[in-house]
């Protein structure tokens, strides 16, 4: 288990921006259940849904973290 820094969104238009969902470690991320969840991109004003697979982290220590198969994945 690694403290996160930070999470992010992962648009399909190619933005990251941040997530309004706050994860403290690593182990919450891989347990939580985010369905339902959705931010809009402010590059391109597509709601995406906030799920593991179009997010990603940054943990403490600077180092990257995950993100899911589905990001690059054109969404339409």
């Amino acid at each position: 288990m690694a403290e996160i820094k930070e999470s992010f969104i992962n648009c399909k238009c190619g933005h990251r921006f941040h997530s309004p969902i706050l994860f403290g470690d690593t182990e919450t991320f891989d347990t939580a259940t985010t369905s339902g969840n959705k931010a809009r991109c402010p590059s391109c004003g597509v709601m995406i849904d906030c799920t593991k697979t179009s997010m990603s982290y940054v943990l403490a220590d600077n180092s990257g973290g995950a993100v899911g198969d589905e990001f690059g994945i054109n969404q339409k």
